[in-house]
């Protein structure tokens, strides 16, 4: 008989034999140090047959900023099953527990990088960023002209990392602040990218006055310089922090990172025709709607909106909501119907965070209410596309 629960401590090891089997090679090193780290730090969610661990999924604690207001998360990764386990709704089970476990700890937001998006639109999860996956030939960087500030290049073993890395984290911190859809790196996670990716260098790009603009985290290897964090505050920063890039021509033969679609990369560079991929791998939920709405930064209420979710997975979302002119938010029992925009959650989910406009939901019949409904809700929404980039 399965039995489903949270994974005490005393079964840790049990959660490492799990993931080893599922997610190869096994980790060693400082990977391995990481992922006992968040093992400790974060809630497991568990179905046991007898004394054997038989299915997991680890619940992240992190927080993510949507226009400006920042949100408990749950990072759901390492998703695993036994193969003899699988295809029995299991995983099933221990989805729809990880559901009211969010809740419980307050996280209103989930997100995900799916093994199947099919699978988890089902559960409610639906895709919200769209990014390009960019190779590109190190000759076909063109210098933008005479840079502006100064470079400084670090990486751990400088002498004076742990200032510029101060500093790094700072900036970040200070620019998805104002930015829409990006996580917040508490310092755990900032130490979760050094481990995981030994040899990193970073380039910090500094003002007349000494201030960071921008900085690029990075590694060179197999003739290959792979972006890994490309952050800067205006044009000017970013097309010094590309020189600085270009000027690698010796020691590469081409630069691999990614970047948000809406930013229409390509036309940053003289050629745009290099290999770019588009890559739909990130999803997202609402695990609270009513409190996600409480929080949420409306821009333009003249009378009240109501919103009918349908959630099947997830009853205490499966109702009506009024928002007020000062954004009090409160269930209805008994609503007008004509009044109300009605979605499912996971594209919910969606639109809440900017990934398209309402009238694309719209058009595509994944959302429906009367015109003056439509344009209530269109002018109550921020706009502003969102870009995730971290990955567990």
């Amino acid at each position: 008989m399965i039995t489903y629960q949270i994974v005490q401590s005393n079964d840790y090891k049990k959660v490492l034999k799990l993931k080893n089997y599922c997610f190869r090679p096994a980790y060693e090193g400082k990977r391995l140090e990481d992922f006992m780290h968040w093992v400790n730090v974060s809630t497991i969610q568990g179905a046991f047959d007898q004394e054997e661990l038989v299915s997991q999924l680890i619940i992240l604690p992190l927080q993510m900023t949507v226009f400006g207001v920042p949100y408990d998360m749950g990072g759901i990764g390492f998703v695993s099953t036994y193969p003899e386990y699988r295809n029995a709704g299991i995983m099933k089970q221990v989805l729809l527990r990880s559901l009211e476990t969010m809740r419980e700890r307050g996280q209103l937001l989930s997100v995900l990088s799916p093994f199947s998006v099919s699978f988890y639109r089902h559960f409610g999860w639906e895709l919200f960023f769209d990014k390009v996956q960019y190779e590109l030939p190190a000759q076909q960087l063109v210098p933008s002209g005479k840079t502006i500030g100064n470079i400084h290049r670090i990486d751990e073993l400088d002498p004076d990392f742990d200032h510029w890395f101060s500093k790094i984290k700072t900036f970040y911190n200070e620019q998805i602040a104002i930015q829409n859809g990006r996580m917040i790196r508490e310092d755990d996670w900032w130490q979760r990218l050094l481990r995981r990716t030994p040899g990193t260098s970073f380039a910090v790009y500094t003002d007349e006055l000494g201030k960071v603009v921008g900085y690029i985290r990075y590694t060179i290897q197999n003739l290959t310089l792979e972006l890994l964090d490309f952050n800067a505050i205006n044009y000017e920063s970013q097309q010094n922090l590309w020189q600085f890039i270009q000027s690698h021509t010796a020691e590469v033969e081409k630069i691999i990172g990614e970047a948000s679609n809406q930013e229409s990369f390509g036309t940053n560079f003289l050629n745009p025709q290099f290999q770019q991929q588009i890559v739909q791998d990130k999803m997202i939920r609402i695990i609270d709607v009513e409190r996600f709405l409480c929080s949420y930064p409306f821009e333009k209420i003249d009378e009240p909106l109501y919103l009918n979710v349908q959630d099947k997975q997830a009853e205490w979302n499966n109702q009506v909501f009024k928002i007020e002119h000062e954004g009090q938010v409160t269930i209805v029992k008994t609503p007008k119907n004509e009044a109300m925009l009605t979605m499912d959650i996971g594209k919910l989910s969606a639109l809440m965070v900017g990934y398209h406009s309402l009238d694309w939901y719209v058009f595509r019949k994944e959302a429906s209410g009367s015109d003056k409904t439509i344009n209530q809700w269109s002018n109550a929404l921020p706009k502003g596309y969102p870009s995730f980039y971290d990955y567990f």
